[in-house]
């Protein structure tokens, strides 16, 4: 219990009393509604697409936020410009937490060069070089970075209803250079059909 003195006030009896247990739920309620419609209006940052072949997982990622400001002006002066996409694949259980199946981490990187006029295109998935190409424009440079080609995972066979998770990264900095923050989507989950 906090105490409150008015001035003029000199005992101590004065209370200030928490809010009741209606107030509490009706702030929750309004925050709640709020959240929810923000979430409606602004949609999912990152589109995945999944299709199954056999075991392999074919992935489609787009993102449909526009890349930031900086990243476009930086895009013709040869800088390499990326953005990863993190990429999660979980099996579903019924008592404990979910079983990690794979987990990867796909670039899509850009770098012009200023010699040929063409921009260099790559997707990189694990360290290795899945995809790749050269454009002269620079729309399909940028195109490139925020949906690149659809990739192939080859996972173990499981009778499990999977999930998969996925989200994109743009920039990663440290904040007083000891905390990490990272400019990205927030996690987009998606349940992996049959086919």
């Amino acid at each position: 219990m906090l105490r409150l003195r008015r001035p003029g006030d000199h005992s101590t009896t004065a209370l200030l009393r928490p809010p009741g247990l209606g107030g509490l739920l009706a702030l929750l309620l309004l925050l709640l509604s709020t959240g929810g419609a923000a979430a409606r209006e602004t949609g999912d940052p990152l589109t995945v697409q999944v299709r199954r072949a056999g075991a392999a997982l074919e992935i489609t990622l787009v993102l449909s936020q526009p890349l930031p400001a900086p990243m476009l002006e930086a895009l013709p002066s040869g800088a390499q410009l990326s953005v990863r996409y993190r990429v999660q694949v979980k099996g579903k259980r019924a008592l404990i937490w979910d079983k990690k199946i794979w987990k990867g981490e796909v670039v899509a990187s850009v770098v012009f060069d200023p010699l040929t006029g063409r921009y260099r295109c790559e997707e990189v998935l694990d360290d290795v070089i899945v995809a790749s190409t050269e454009t002269p424009s620079a729309d399909e440079a940028r195109e490139w970075l925020s949906a690149p080609p659809p990739f192939r995972v080859v996972l173990p066979r499981t009778k499990r209803v999977l999930r998969l998770r996925a989200r994109a990264v743009l920039a990663v900095g440290t904040t007083w250079l000891v905390f990490p923050s990272v400019d990205g989507t927030r996690w987009v989950e998606v349940v992996v059909g049959d086919s």
